[in-house]
């Protein structure tokens, strides 16, 4: 901290200073107006006239600050006294004067200061008219103007010992109210106006004759006019006026929304406000809104109009590179394989923008739970065994604290160790291995994830969280991606209430950890939350010795993919529609139902009819809702799920259910 220099003519300032007699005397509605005035107009939440005597800065008038003077030694307005100029610091923390000043680092937590400096008759700088806030703003010519404006007015108050000079002051006030850019007023507690900035005639249209002749709710729009009514009401109770935005019709009929700060001196039965003409910013706003809207319908249109037919490509071509009709030319194979790796890059990308497109939207959902970690963790590495393989690398496994837990959403985990892992394999040279690690830091779990790969270039680790960033120069290019994964899993760690950070050496390797608070069963067994149970199936009722299931789709090449990926277990009757369903429902019953709930024009499937009949697994374009999620008995995103993971969940559900029915009885049998 810097201690503010004395003038050079120290002693004849405080003599001016005392001559003022205003040294410790009783607070003056005069004074007071001018800080009040200043605090709405430029929105600072602390405005002073600060005086200063040989060892303090004592406040003839304050708003925003309680104590009445403090040590002279650390003042800001010391400062500004040495100057004829208006003394702004943009930001306290940044300037070696104030970094470390009491009133900076503790309260009122200073950061943005203003001051000009206020002069004794004899020019001599007594103290300053100023302003403070508790952020950093910039302060612009015109503000400086307007606030030493404001000075003079405060310099003819502390003057003030004539009539020539009374009514100076009113000029000078009226010159501010004249060159205000916001809309000053001085009005009645009941709206009527007694005196008006030029800039209510510069944006209404009105005279100034005009407006004093009519209460501001003659102005006001009629379902506005309740609201200004009670707002009005309450400066007239003495109550704390709060922001407030009303519209207001002009000269010509347009309406213009209008912003207020404002503050009611009840004794005397004024209210002094600002308002500011905010409906440039409103229509921005509803264009802003609108293009939310058309944003969130083309990303609906997305969903459903590319993730399903890519998910019966995906579907196909999977079974053909499995063989479903039989082995392949060598040629055909490598043709199915880039056709199939390019699907799941395409499907990858649709992914990634509907993720962000839901978190910046809030609407991702969550379900946690307190699930063992080192079960995700052995999951993610074996649904990763495939790519490594492509990618000549290998997965290892290291569960330094097994058992541990925590309270996550285990799909959205599973989902930031995807990110991570595939992150990793890809950039990992041929035949090195990535370690997917559970350990204990503390009272947190960390999950790691090292790779051995060409590591992060320096220039690239300050934007690696930021969306659609790729270290250009690198070889991230030609491995190709959509930029946003790293910024999707961050925000998905931040949702389940941990941190995502890594560490790299360029040619040695990158370790990404995710890092989230340990759960600990309480100590009240009846306190221990249940995690929610999947749905029992029931009995078949049919003869067959295999399974019929019910499949209600729309799309005729998904309903084709899912009978072939399921022929060896199970038999599929098609639905194409509601009453397609309910004619099945009731021509026989089926040990599970697989449907997509959302229908080609837009709407949603009706479950309750599929509900009361069997299990429902939903296979999807969109992810179901919180709700939906706990009736049905598996949730399966179309361009998520693979072949393999549907085949799965069926045949779990239907051993788990014991669905498949005995064989029928011999003939003669009783």
């Amino acid at each position: 901290m810097i201690l503010p220099l004395l003038p050079l003519d120290e002693p004849r300032r405080l003599q001016a200073l005392l001559r003022l007699g205003l040294l410790d005397t009783p607070a003056e509605e005069r004074f007071d107006r001018i800080v009040r005035m200043a605090a709405r107009m430029f929105q600072v939440p602390i405005s002073l006239v600060s005086l200063l005597d040989e060892s303090r800065q004592w406040f003839k008038a304050r708003v925003g600050l309680d104590t009445p003077s403090t040590a002279r030694g650390i003042s800001f307005c010391g400062h500004a006294i040495l100057t004829p100029r208006t003394f702004v610091v943009r930001d306290a923390l940044e300037d070696p004067r104030f970094a470390d000043n009491p009133l900076v680092t503790g309260t009122p937590h200073v950061r943005f200061y203003a001051g000009h400096p206020i002069h004794a008759s004899d020019g001599s700088p007594v103290g300053t008219l100023c302003l403070l806030d508790r952020r950093a703003r910039d302060f612009t010519e015109a503000e400086r103007q307007q606030l030493e404006d404001m000075a003079s007015w405060v310099e003819l108050e502390l003057n003030a010992l004539s009539m020539k000079e009374a009514r100076t002051a009113l000029a000078q006030q009226e010159r501010f109210f004249e060159l205000s850019v916001d809309m000053l007023c001085i009005a009645g507690l009941d709206g009527t106006f007694r005196q008006l900035g030029q800039a209510w005639t510069r944006t209404l249209g009105y005279s100034e004759q005009a407006l004093l002749a009519r209460p501001l709710l003659e102005l006001v729009h009629e379902e506005d006019r309740a609201a200004t009514a009670e707002w009005l009401a309450r400066g007239a109770r003495g109550e704390p006026l709060p922001r407030f935005e009303h519209r207001c019709q002009g000269q010509d009929g347009t309406w213009h929304w209008l912003q207020w700060n404002a503050t009611v001196n009840v004794e005397e039965g004024i209210f002094y406000g600002v308002a500011r003409n905010v409906t440039e910013q409103k229509r921005l706003e509803a264009k802003q809104r609108q293009v939310e809207l058309m944003k969130s319908e083309f990303v609906s249109t997305v969903s459903h109009e590319l993730r399903t037919p890519l998910t019966s490509i995906r579907g196909s071509l999977g079974l053909l590179e499995g063989g479903i009709l039989g082995e392949l030319p060598s040629q055909a194979q490598d043709m199915v394989r880039i056709a199939r790796s390019n699907t799941e890059r395409l499907i990858r990308l649709i992914n990634d923008i509907l993720d962000l497109e839901k978190m910046e939207s809030g609407k991702l959902d969550f379900q946690l739970e307190p699930l063992e970690l080192g079960t995700l963790l052995a999951q993610a590495v074996e649904a990763h065994q495939g790519y490594a393989e492509e990618c000549d690398a290998r997965v290892e496994l290291a569960l330094e604290a097994p058992g541990a837990r925590a309270l996550v959403d285990g799909d959205r985990f599973l989902q930031v160790l995807a990110n991570l892992l595939s992150n990793a394999l890809k950039f990992s040279p041929r035949g090195e291995r990535v370690t997917l690690r559970l350990e204990r830091v503390g009272s947190r779990l960390r999950v790691s994830v090292e790779d051995h790969g060409p590591g992060i270039p320096e220039s690239f680790r300050a934007r690696i969280f930021e969306k659609f960033a790729q270290a250009d120069g690198s070889d991230s290019r030609r491995k190709g991606g959509t930029g946003l994964g790293l910024s999707i899993t961050r925000a998905l760690v931040t949702q389940l209430g941990g941190t995502l950070d890594f560490v790299s050496r360029e040619g040695v390797g990158t370790t990404f950890r995710v890092e989230l608070p340990e759960w600990r069963a309480p100590a009240d067994p009846r306190d221990t939350p249940v995690p929610p149970q999947e749905k029992t199936a029931v009995a078949s009722g049919s003869g067959s010795g295999r399974p019929r299931l019910l499949h209600v789709e729309a799309d005729e090449d998904n309903r084709r993919v899912v009978a072939d990926v399921l022929r060896d277990v199970a038999d599929m009757v098609p639905a194409r529609n509601p009453p397609e369903a309910e004619s099945a429902l009731r021509a026989e019953s089926f040990p599970l139902v697989i449907a997509e709930n959302v229908l080609p024009e837009g709407g949603l499937l009706p479950l309750e009819p599929l509900l009361a009949a069997a299990p429902v697994v939903l296979f999807s374009v969109r992810e179901a809702e919180p709700e939906l999620a706990r009736q049905v008995s598996a949730v399966l995103v179309k361009s998520r799920a693979t072949n393999e993971e549907l085949r799965a969940v069926v045949l779990r559900l239907l051993r788990a259910s014991s669905l498949r029915s005995p064989a029928p009885p011999p003939s003669g049998a009783s």
